[in-house]
């Protein structure tokens, strides 16, 4: 699902990625032209431009014989799981066909990646400004690496680790990896994959974790950990130090279920998807609630089991 978002003082607008993690192809209900949260009369904040469920939602033209005899392979998701967006690309990594799909709306064409380099379970994708793929292949234990085309280029090694989501620095030149099985975040160079330092361990403590499953990185390198089963998301500085926390258990707005995607944008706003909730939540950096999205249904702006979540540039 795309949507924009005003700023809660000023207007600039932004294009955030929300993917939903469903088991099989849900009906097309007609798209809306002006749903919007909050409803009026208050100001709206997000507007909902699209859903995306196969190439053709990009604009996909066919040619005479792709309109005789069909494309000849499959241009939609069966469950998305990582998502990400920069520039014309939303890049989707798909748990059940263990692929990584570029829908490239500049080019209005799907590409598939991970089939080259033997992905086992694609978590999630990042791509870097020089359009790089790096994927996290959590049984693997790896990040594979692609370049721009989607052509394999190398794989960096972490054995033992169950890697589910990639933040990039690349002012610093670091490629943040989160390890949910060792409850830590590996921290790695990018231009060859050298392990640098990590930061976590299993615990209840401020800078420990409990299954972390995302990771975003702010304008400034503030890292933003989603710690799902302590029920709350960690802050840090760019060096893995710890700054504060936000979050506790709960079945109202402000609380968490069963958190699953975190995203930060531009003005510093932190977005968390929740699957139990199936709704985004939307928080300031003091953890105060500012907005929630969304609901269980098939409709535009609901949601089920959403996962994955993105803002783009």
């Amino acid at each position: 699902m795309l949507m924009r978002f005003q700023h809660l003082h000023a207007v600039p607008l932004l294009l955030s990625i929300l993917l939903t993690s469903a088991c099989g192809p849900p009906a097309r209900p007609p798209e809306p032209e002006n749903l919007v949260w909050p409803l009026p009369p208050e100001r709206p904040r997000i507007k909902y431009l699209q859903s995306i469920y196969s190439e053709d939602d990009i604009g996909r033209v066919y040619s005479f014989k792709e309109k005789l005899f069909g494309k000849g392979y499959i241009d939609r998701m069966m469950r998305p799981y990582g998502v990400f967006a920069r520039g014309e690309r939303i890049v989707v990594a798909d748990i059940v066909m263990k692929r990584v799909l570029v829908y490239d709306r500049g080019e209005r064409r799907l590409v598939v990646i991970g089939q080259e380099g033997a992905v086992k379970l694609p978590a999630a994708v990042v791509l870097d400004k020089d359009g790089n793929f790096y994927v996290a292949d959590a049984e693997g234990q790896r990040i594979v690496l692609y370049d721009q085309k989607g052509a394999y280029k190398t794989a960096f090694l972490l054995n033992g680790s169950k890697t589910v989501s990639l933040a990039l620095n690349e002012e610093l030149g670091r490629l943040y990896a989160v390890d949910s099985v060792g409850n830590r975040v590996i921290v790695l160079r990018i231009e060859d994959g050298k392990r640098l330092f990590d930061f976590g361990g299993s615990g209840i403590l401020d800078g420990q974790f409990n299954r972390p499953l995302d990771i975003a990185i702010d304008n400034e390198g503030i890292v933003y950990v989603l710690d799902v089963r302590n029920f709350r998301v960690q802050i840090f500085e760019a060096d893995g130090t710890f700054i504060r926390k936000f979050g506790e258990v709960g079945d109202g707005p402000g609380f968490f279920a069963n958190p699953k995607g975190i995203a930060v944008d531009s003005d510093g706003h932190i977005y968390i998807t929740d699957s139990a909730f199936s709704n985004v939540q939307i928080f300031d950096q003091k953890g105060r609630v500012l907005l929630f999205i969304g609901g269980l249904g098939p409709r535009p702006g609901e949601f089920h089991l959403p996962a994955g979540i993105s803002v783009d540039e």
